[in-house]
């Protein structure tokens, strides 16, 4: 019994951090293509990315796209698209550390989410552990301010709404596995709602993206496929409160990524910062654990 559980939660932290490093390499390319692309745009080509292959393999495999539990799917296509469209907005408004600052306390709001809609436990390491981990992750990130002059309050509404729904989807993301719905059917609601959404506003908005755009947004398609791929098994092997604080290790590859690409200067906020995402990790993974 103990194998078994220590290798479902081998299996789900590898899927997490995969999916945390697809959705790192995502948010690089989100910002190059909305350099002169509009948010709404680049939501619907990927949402369309996503429809297309996860559709293609669920009719290879012959399974219902529409699942068992519509109603609970609707609801993740649905908290999944609004979090989507807020997200890529706030990526816009705000520079990249304030925004991915802002969207990491969904960790902390998908703990408490848990806890209240499938009674989820969330102990004291998973606390002190999502709390370090957010903590880390504005340390990696420079400590930014969340304005120079004055505070957007607009802005601020729309990044903290985008975290909070964002935390929403994953929650049900979980349930929806824990009901025994197939990973591709859970994918497949996302898009389904998400491109049907876009498509009325996308007419007044559309930019003919250049063959360089064109290769931003096939790219911003095919890491969001691995993203999700990677998290909706990570939730389905581990609990929401335990799989959603190792999504802070996604700014440690980010800010690696700077480093070896960029030439970037290691500092000593993110040597700080790296060793409190990490050690909230592995308190987060040695707390106890409760089915739904």
């Amino acid at each position: 019994m103990l194998n078994k559980i220590l290798m479902s939660f081998s299996q789900g932290v590898f899927f997490m951090i995969l999916s945390a490093g697809s959705f790192c390499m995502m948010t690089v390319f989100v910002k190059l293509a909305g350099n002169s692309l509009p948010t709404i745009q680049i939501v619907f080509v990927r949402g369309l990315f996503t429809l297309i292959v996860t559709g293609f393999f669920l009719l290879k495999a012959k399974i219902n796209p529409l699942g068992k539990n519509k109603r609970l799917l609707t609801a993740r296509g649905l908290s999944g698209t609004i979090a989507l469209f807020l997200v890529y907005e706030s990526i816009q408004r705000f520079p990249l550390s304030e925004a991915t600052v802002i969207q990491y306390l969904y960790p902390l709001f998908t703990a408490m989410i848990a806890a209240a809609l499938i009674s989820e436990t969330v102990d004291r390491n998973i606390l002190i552990g999502l709390f370090a981990g957010f903590f880390g992750v504005y340390a990696i990130l420079g400590l930014p301010s969340l304005s120079n002059n004055y505070l957007d309050i607009e802005s601020l509404v729309i990044a903290v709404c985008g975290s909070f729904l964002t935390g929403l989807a994953y929650v049900l993301v979980r349930k929806a596995t824990s009901l025994n719905e197939h990973p591709l059917v859970v994918m497949f609601y996302f898009p389904f709602f998400t491109v049907p959404i876009c498509l009325p506003f996308l007419f007044s908005v559309w930019e003919d993206p250049s063959l360089l755009e064109w290769c931003y947004l096939f790219l911003v398609g095919l890491f969001t496929q691995f993203g999700q791929l990677f998290l909706t098994y990570g939730y389905k092997e581990l609990p929401a409160t335990k799989a959603a604080p190792i999504s802070y290790i996604q700014v440690f590859f980010a800010t690696i990524i700077g480093i070896v690409f960029f030439d970037e200067q290691l500092t000593f906020n993110f040597l700080i910062g790296s060793v409190m995402v990490l050690f909230s990790i592995i308190l987060v993974m040695s707390s106890g654990t409760k089915k739904d």
